[in-house]
């Protein structure tokens, strides 16, 4: 597999973790208590993380502003694909880069 190739197969593992915590953020804001925390799914491209992110949805909308952030754990980041670029909950939010952007700005939900 060449880089490129691993490169967007990881980006695509965090397409899919931004796709469930969409639909976590849709759920979560008919009976969320402003301030509160929610539990998102870790967006590294890790397929087989199961550990979950904290964010109150005003954090998490933050991270949705643009389309190619993503909210980690710290340590989870995967520099050939993304860098750091803050820290929001107790999530890093990396920006991707090269073939980790081109595959989230394309697979990037409508409404950002």
């Amino acid at each position: 597999m060449t880089d490129e190739a691993r490169e967007h197969r990881l980006a695509e593992n965090e397409a899919l973790a931004r796709d469930v915590n969409e639909r976590v953020g849709e759920v979560a804001a008919t009976w969320y208590a402003e301030g509160e925390p929610l539990e998102f799914v870790c967006e590294c491209c890790r397929e087989d993380c199961t550990d979950r992110v904290h964010l109150r949805m005003e954090e998490y909308l933050e991270v949705r502003s643009s389309p190619v952030w993503f909210a980690v754990l710290p340590g989870h980041i995967a520099p050939e694909i993304e860098r750091g670029v803050t820290t929001l909950g107790d999530a890093l939010v990396v920006e991707k880069t090269g073939a980790g952007r081109e595959v989230a700005e394309e697979t990037a939900p409508d409404r950002i």
